[in-house]
């Protein structure tokens, strides 16, 4: 599958832009204003363009200092109780994005549903509302799951209307279990989730945890460096993936 990197590079600056502050965000080169829409700790800005639209999710950690030396235990310990142990290895449970029982046996993440089912029924009518002819689900760490979930959503719910459905991910954790993953492929193929680097988020959760990527991975960015343990923190902040991007997009 041909990768256009330029559009990638456009949805990350758009996940980028997200962690604005949200009442009163602005996105480069929309024209129109964006839908916002807000309710307990998940936000997704609607973007139009005619009758394509762009919903961006919003992740968890732009406060946190992705610069600071993670070297160090304490900092670590921030890491893993704002980020790891705040968002990621929750428990599981059998709720997919839709009534009724998932034939693919597919089990997710439960911290992640109730973020996405938080603002799901706005999403709904929105597109309900709107001629919507196209679709891009984007999103950056937690985002990205969310981003993830929204767009198997919306192929379920919404083929007959939206003929062209795509994801784009940035360092994007693990949904679900290899059930979903199956299903996700099979609905949403026009799916490019980016891992830059040596970045640690899209190892989470664990294999061992039952959990599964979807399809496609695209690796960008240096996949060494001598100073391993800050690396794998620092390759996760947004403004990595955008350089990274930038190098493919010439």
């Amino acid at each position: 599958m041909a990768v256009n990197y330029s559009q990638a590079l456009r949805y990350a600056v758009y996940c980028k832009e997200v962690y604005q502050n949200f009442s009163t965000i602005a996105f480069g080169g929309v024209t129109e204003t964006p839908t916002l829409i807000s309710q307990a700790d998940t936000q997704c800005a609607i973007l139009r363009d005619g009758t394509g639209v762009t919903l961006v999710f919003r992740g968890s950690e732009s406060n946190f200092d992705w610069q600071t030396n993670m070297d160090t235990q304490p900092e670590r310990a921030e890491f893993d109780q704002r980020i790891i142990q705040g968002e990621i290895v929750n428990q599981r449970e059998q709720v997919y994005p839709y009534q009724g029982e998932s034939k693919s046996g597919a089990l997710m993440h439960r911290g992640f549903v109730k973020a996405y089912f938080a603002v799901r029924d706005q999403i709904h009518a929105y597109i309900k509302s709107h001629e919507v002819a196209s679709a891009v689900a984007t999103g950056h760490s937690l985002g990205g799951a969310l981003a993830t979930l929204c767009a198997v959503d919306l192929q379920y719910n919404f083929a007959n209307q939206i003929a062209l459905l795509e994801a784009y991910t940035y360092g994007a954790p693990k949904v679900g279990n290899e059930g979903f993953k199956d299903s996700f492929n099979q609905r949403v193929p026009n799916s490019y989730r980016f891992v830059n680097g040596m970045d640690i988020v899209p190892e989470l959760p664990r294999w061992w945890q039952g959990y599964r990527h979807v399809d496609q991975e695209l690796r960008i960015g240096q996949r060494f460096s001598l100073n391993l343990v800050s690396a794998r923190f620092k390759d996760h902040a947004i403004d990595q993936y955008i350089e990274s991007l930038k190098a493919l997009a010439r």
